[in-house]
């Protein structure tokens, strides 16, 4: 029994990543085949075959980019950046996630400044990111604490800044043992700074 045991956990640990990692593959897929994808599905169904949106998409992506990095392909892109910045609400989704496509892809700066623990509880420390080096408001930094496992979402939070702490861990471990929701340790970390 012990060892059909073992070769099931041992199935698992092999099947479970190999598994996930084609599922959200897929999953990314059928999103970005989508975005164009539907278009031909409904105006050009004798020509759409399922690819067609994804290749469509990434051609896109080169020509704005060609536009982007010329004379006048910049002025007419300056022209609807214009527009969608003084249309009332669309502005401040748009302002948004330009800031934040732009700090992800240029990598000028990194979104995260550092890793850092803080005392939530009496004897409870947490750990979170810090969002920016400067000091949001007299003594306080920001603080981006994700939720476990899903770390596209989470709170911010004024901390005094000599309550936190820096630990000397990348960002990329410290998502690491927030994903694995504390099971990863820093210890087997091979990218520490």
């Amino acid at each position: 029994m012990k060892t059909l045991k073992k070769h099931f956990i041992s199935g698992l640990i092999f099947i479970i990543p190999i598994s996930l990692s084609i599922w959200i593959l897929f999953k990314i897929f059928i999103f970005l085949e989508n975005i164009l994808g539907n278009f031909f599905k409904r105006f050009f169904t004798n020509i759409y075959t399922p690819g067609v949106g994804l290749v469509s998409l990434v051609i896109l992506i080169f020509l704005v980019g060609f536009l982007a990095n010329n004379f006048f392909g910049k002025k007419v892109l300056n022209l609807i950046e214009t527009l969608f910045e003084n249309i009332p609400v669309l502005n401040k989704i748009f302002v948004f996630i330009k800031n934040i496509v732009k700090k992800i892809i240029e990598k000028k700066t990194d979104l995260f400044k550092g890793v850092v623990k803080f005392k939530m509880l009496d004897d409870s420390y947490t750990i979170g990111f810090l969002t920016g080096e400067e000091e949001i408001e007299a003594g306080y930094v920001s603080v981006f604490i994700p939720t476990v496992p899903n770390i596209t979402t989470g709170i911010v939070i004024m901390v005094p800044k000599d309550k936190v702490e820096k630990i000397n861990i990348s960002v990329e471990d410290a998502l690491k043992i927030m994903v694995s929701m504390g099971i990863f340790s820093p210890s087997n970390a091979t990218n520490k700074e």
